[in-house]
This record gives C-alpha cells, structure tokens and sequence, in this order.
C-alpha cells in the first residue's frame, strides 16, 4: 500500500504546508492532515508490514508511507 499526501511530521509542528493544510482542514471540513506514525499503526494494524516513509517535495505531497502485505 502506498499513500502519498502531505504528511504532518510525527511532533505535529510542521512542515509549514503541511501543517497549514491541516489547519484548513479543520476549520472547512473537521479533518486534518495525518503523520506518518498515525499511517503506519492504521496500515499496521490492516496487516501490513515493513512499512516505511520516503519524503519528497512534490506539489501537493511531501511523502508517502509504504506498507506490504506478507
């Protein structure tokens, strides 16, 4: 499974646009932008493995978290 989006570091105080879109989030629509070790317990949780986060900078997407199944 690969999720790509625009990660909230796992302290939750950045990066800047990520955590801005957050704050939109929340005040539009009651969500909010997830860290990757929310991710990672959920897709844990589903039975995945070896899971893993690769950043990057692309629009709309600082990283991804990477789990397989066994």
């Amino acid at each position: 499974m690969i999720i790509s989006e625009l990660l909230v570091n796992d302290e939750k105080t950045g990066p800047a646009p990520a955590a801005l879109m957050s704050l939109s989030m929340l005040i539009e629509t009651e969500g909010r932008n997830y860290t990757p070790a929310e991710y990672s317990a959920w897709i844990e949780e589903a039975g995945f493995r070896h899971i893993e986060t690769v950043w990057f900078d692309a629009p709309g997407a600082n990283g991804a978290v990477i789990g397989r199944k066994p």
